[in-house]
């Protein structure tokens, strides 16, 4: 049951950058679609919250939050649904997918961390599979891979954040209650000051965002943590690679994208990277969720 909820977390993060692109085709754009991804799920958590009969007080964690929610959170998924106007969904998601190695290398050089050789070898892959990406890349592309980088940049910010500052340690509907709030307010502001949060949208483009939310918000990240809990870390890791998979598969299939060989190449390189970044790590994962410790892990029900 711990694999199939891994492999499903890790599905469900791969196939809602192919929804987000779907619905910029219905009047959305990356700051609208963040925008109703924060917003959206905010009712159903407070109901959710209230029936579990958790608090909502943070008088102690609000300034960590704020910083994993402003300048990690929001700032990840604007600049990685942007990404999507530039660059293919299936390259942005692999450009993204990077932050595992991006927080090891962070790890080491702020916090003294060791790196081992596996650890090592995931930066060099990851690199060379970087590069790959450049092959005759025009401006407009290099844009999107710029957006697409920072995503992983900002959400390497995010998860060290969850991990050093314990932010780990609060229920999970709780914490993304606050980091969807920060994540709507913020878009929502930077969307006005830009001129571009765009509300007429069809009705197609309403249900794909709504999606969006509650796939990320409601499903997603439990699963991971029931990943997490029944298989181990390094296992859920090692599947969280399904996730730029299933963004390459399912942009090919169902968007239509189209990724030249030597872009399947790097994309091989940056999920071999992670594979080694996982098997060097044995207690903590980088997944789509929580940087955290097996023995750490408590969900309430």
């Amino acid at each position: 049951m711990g694999i199939i909820s891994s492999m499903l977390s890790a599905i469900i993060y791969g196939f809602t950058p192919i929804l987000a692109r779907a619905a910029f085709d219905g009047g959305a754009n990356g700051i609208t679609a963040t925008f109703f991804r924060g917003l959206l799920s905010i009712p159903i958590l407070f109901i959710i919250l209230k029936y579990k009969k958790i608090s909502l007080s943070i008088s102690k964690d609000w300034k960590e939050i704020f910083v994993a929610g402003v300048f990690g959170i929001s700032l990840t998924s604007l600049s990685l649904y942007m990404s999507y106007s530039y660059i293919s969904v299936s390259v942005a998601t692999t450009l993204h997918f990077t932050y595992p190695i991006l927080v090891s290398a962070a790890c080491a050089i702020l916090f003294k961390e060791k790196m081992n050789l596996w650890k090592i070898s995931a930066l060099i892959l990851c690199s060379i599979g970087i590069f790959m990406f450049m092959d005759h890349i025009s401006s407009f592309g290099m844009k999107g891979m710029a957006l697409a980088l920072l995503s992983g940049v900002t959400y390497s910010l995010y998860m060290i954040c969850i991990d050093k500052a314990q932010l780990k340690h609060i229920h999970y509907f709780k914490l993304t209650l606050y980091l969807n709030l920060l994540m709507a307010v913020v878009s929502g502001l930077f969307g006005l000051y830009t001129g571009n949060l765009n509300f007429s949208l069809t009705p197609k483009a309403w249900i794909l965002c709504a999606f969006v939310s509650f796939f990320t918000s409601l499903g997603a990240l439990p699963l991971l943590q029931q990943g997490i809990k029944l298989t181990g870390v390094s296992t859920a890791a090692i599947l969280s690679t399904l996730e730029p998979i299933t963004s390459i598969i399912l942009g090919i299939l169902i968007l239509k994208e189209t990724v030249s060989p030597l872009k399947l190449f790097g994309c091989s390189l940056i999920i071999i990277s992670i594979l080694l970044i996982a098997k060097g790590e044995g207690k903590q994962d980088y997944s789509d969720g929580f940087l955290t410790e097996k023995e750490d892990i408590d969900i309430e029900t």
